[in-house]
């Protein structure tokens, strides 16, 4: 071996410079993709074959944009949309559900909305069996402390819509027949109005159907039920309150009827406090499930005065509100006749007793002095008429 050949195999071919590799058989500075020998552009990839990647004249690699990124290069790809005879068949079968008409089931009547508000379209328009109080075909309570006189008041308002020629069965669960007499001292009632009393010698086990019997056998179009204790539920516990109400209201719709029950209202509600549908003795599904609500306030100036308010009504604009209240005078007819006559209209505000300073002071003192005899906190709530919460707070703030 020469000494020239013995240079040229220790001599390495490319020398790391600050600059790049010097190729020492080529005398000069070249790059990585330089140094690499050019690929033969195989004839399968020429032609477009499965697994090419385009290549630049100089070795380097080209991008395809052509190709989607997730494409495989093994095999042929699955087409991602479906044929258009899949789609049209997807279509067409959507259309037919969308299309498809309502079903009734055993509890529910179905329909469309359009359906719904073409029918109500149809009704015929609201009638008022009594201004402001009684609408045909709702369920309405009328609520009001004890002794005002909501019975005399609701039989006023019963014989006025009798008087129109409407079939109307009075339920009551107040009055006996000598309470009556005091009451009404000449017969004249409409020959459309009948009265109901549960016979004494009969215990009935479910009063609401028997109740439904009589409106039924009788034709009754209007029931006022005097008072809703007589029902026979506990009104203070939310299920069984909203079990009668929808029972109440399951009649009214199979029937065609229209519903008036009396009620009481907490003793809090002692006249110092606005009437609302809060004041309702019961559980909060009774204001929730009747279509009106109607009070009965009494005036702190006149005791023969009373306010009527309507806390809820649910088919039309409310006439009676708080600054705009119904008065009316508990006076007799020119017959003898117990009952109430319009007078005009007034602010629920200028109604309510006004605690004043000295008459706070005497309730404490009452409390006080009831609480030292020994009678518990709901005792002197009910002998006082007052709420026992107060009670509480007037017994905390003597201790504090």
């Amino acid at each position: 071996m020469s000494t020239q050949e013995s240079k040229d195999k220790e001599q390495p071919r490319y020398i790391e410079t600050i600059n790049g590799k010097y190729d020492t058989a080529e005398k000069r500075i070249v790059h990585d993709m330089d140094a690499v020998p050019s690929q033969p552009v195989n004839a399968e990839e020429n032609a477009g074959g499965q697994g090419s990647q385009p290549t630049s004249t100089d070795g380097k690699k080209e991008c395809n944009i052509s190709q989607p990124l997730s494409q495989e290069k093994t095999g042929s790809e699955p087409s991602v949309l479906a044929p258009n005879d899949d789609i049209d068949d997807i279509m067409a079968s959507f259309r037919q559900l969308q299309e498809k008409s309502a079903v009734n089931t055993k509890s529910f009547r179905v329909a469309s909305m359009n359906e719904y508000l073409e029918k109500a379209r149809q009704l015929p328009p609201l009638v008022v069996l009594y201004p402001n109080i009684v609408l045909e075909g709702d369920l309405c309570i009328i609520f009001e402390q004890s002794g005002i006189g909501k019975t005399i008041f609701a039989m006023q308002v019963a014989r006025e819509i009798a008087a129109k020629g409407k079939r109307v069965l009075y339920l009551d669960f107040e009055m006996s027949e000598r309470q009556l007499a005091l009451r009404y001292n000449t017969p004249n009632f409409p020959p459309t109005f009948f009265r109901a009393e549960l016979k004494t010698d009969n215990i009935v086990d479910n009063v609401l159907v028997e109740i439904e019997r009589a409106a039924v056998e009788n034709h009754a179009e209007v029931l006022f039920i005097d008072n809703i204790t007589a029902l026979g539920q506990s009104l203070d516990k939310g299920m069984e309150a909203g079990t009668l109400m929808s029972s109440l209201n399951t009649l009214k719709k199979e029937h065609g009827w229209t519903l008036v029950v009396l009620n009481h209202v907490p003793k809090r509600y002692s006249g110092a406090i606005p009437l609302s549908l809060e004041a309702i003795q019961g559980s909060a599904k009774l204001n929730q499930l009747v279509d009106d609500a109607i009070g009965l306030g009494v005036s702190s100036k006149d005791h023969s005065v009373v306010y009527v308010k309507q806390c809820k009504w649910r088919n039309g604009e409310m006439e009676l509100y708080a600054d705009h209240v119904a008065l009316y005078e508990r006076t007799k007819d020119e017959l003898d006749n117990l009952g109430f006559s319009f007078l005009d209209y007034g602010s629920e505000h200028d109604l309510l007793a006004v605690e004043t300073g000295n008459s706070q002071s005497d309730l404490k003192a009452n409390v006080i002095s009831l609480h030292e005899q020994g009678c518990t906190q709901q005792q002197i709530a009910d002998r006082l008429q007052i709420s026992q919460s107060k009670v509480s707070r007037i017994l905390k703030s003597r201790m504090s």
